[in-house]
């Protein structure tokens, strides 16, 4: 008998690390499942504000696993819980959507629009169920200050209008009607009231301090968007001038006058089938130039390579050849990797250059 309990006093501690590895397992696989979308998109910013809406939502779901358990185990309103954990499942679910911001990104704005609503009704029912005395109203105020995150005031302002316009009537309309069509708690007792107000207005401050947080990031966010555009437009400035001062050069290597550059212009624009036997006599070198840098370079990217050689952009080829600004793109990256442009290096300063 001795022996035996021994045996099972041995093997507790292995089963108590057992469990704390799987527990261990479970919290990084579901952190993985928040940020492991993020981790796929390749541009940081739209990363980042992906990494917010995650949080957000991470916020929303801990806080209501948070009231449907507090209310099941302090309260035993079994139906109230059930419908709290169904919500709570909800946020879980948008937390697990994939392409929330990239693949759904026409639907997001009425998606957002949709869960304010749900969550305005969800706090005018509870303000309703609990006798209008548990401080459910301080939450209208949370909601209200969310809206900053999710929405542009000069791109959305409609949209503003409306939510605010809807939180703030059901405020109102719960706080002068009584509504006695809808249920009311038989769980709770007139002590109850003043914990779960406390709570109440402790969580809607931590709601509010959430809020302000995010906003606070988006606005951080946008900040080095636009500072990092800033610094793009610059840098293609630059390149601009560099490139148009290696278009000098050529002409006047190859002995071209403004009529001729005239000339050949006009004939790229128009997409003229003249315009590739025109080029190669105006720059005799460039073909065979560039060939010798790879054999295998096809009629099509050689004739890109000549737009590119009189410094037309992605748009301008775009329009030039009836073609997408997509199959532009795709064309010239084919042209880097053929001729193994380093992907810092502008390509059509690269072709310039040859």
């Amino acid at each position: 008998m001795n022996s035996s309990c021994l045996v099972l006093y041995k093997k507790q501690p292995e089963h108590y690390d057992n469990t704390k590895t799987q527990n261990a397992m479970i919290f990084k696989s579901f952190f993985r499942m928040i940020s492991g979308e993020a981790e796929e998109l390749y541009d940081e910013d739209e990363r980042n504000y992906l990494n917010l809406i995650n949080k957000y939502l991470l916020f929303l779901f801990l806080l209501f696993l948070f009231y449907s358990v507090f209310i099941i185990i302090f309260f035993g309103d079994a139906v109230i819980s059930t419908f709290l954990t169904i919500i709570t499942l909800f946020w879980f679910f948008l937390m697990a959507v994939k392409g929330k911001t990239n693949r759904f990104r026409k639907a997001l704005k009425t998606s957002v629009i949709f869960v304010f609503i749900l969550l305005t009704f969800i706090i005018s029912f509870f303000h309703i169920y609990t006798f209008k005395n548990a401080g459910v109203e301080y939450f209208y105020f949370s909601l209200l200050f969310a809206i900053p995150f999710f929405f542009n005031y000069k791109e959305d302002f409609i949209s503003i209008l409306i939510l605010a316009f809807i939180i703030s009537a059901n405020c109102i309309a719960c706080l002068y009607f009584d509504f006695d069509f809808l249920p009311k708690s038989t769980f709770f007792e007139a002590g109850d009231f003043k914990t779960i107000k406390l709570l109440n207005i402790l969580f809607s401050i931590a709601s509010f301090l959430m809020d302000i947080s995010f906003v606070t990031q988006k606005d951080d966010l946008i900040f080095g968007l636009m500072k990092d555009t800033r610094m793009k437009d610059s840098t293609i400035e630059d390149l601009q001038k560099t490139n148009t001062g290696l278009l000098k050069q050529q002409m006047l290597i190859n002995h071209l006058t403004e009529e001729n550059i005239r000339e050949i212009y006009s004939l790229a624009e128009s997409n003229s089938p003249l315009f590739f036997d025109k080029f190669q006599i105006f720059f005799p070198h460039f073909i065979p130039a560039i060939l010798s840098k790879n054999p295998n370079l096809i009629h099509s990217e050689l004739y890109f390579c000549a737009l590119m050689k009189i410094d037309f952009d992605t748009k301008k080829i775009a329009q030039c050849t009836n073609s997408s600004i997509r199959a532009v793109e795709s064309k010239k990256y084919r042209i880097r990797k053929k001729l193994n442009i380093p992907s810092e290096m502008n390509i059509n300063s690269f072709i310039l250059k040859i």
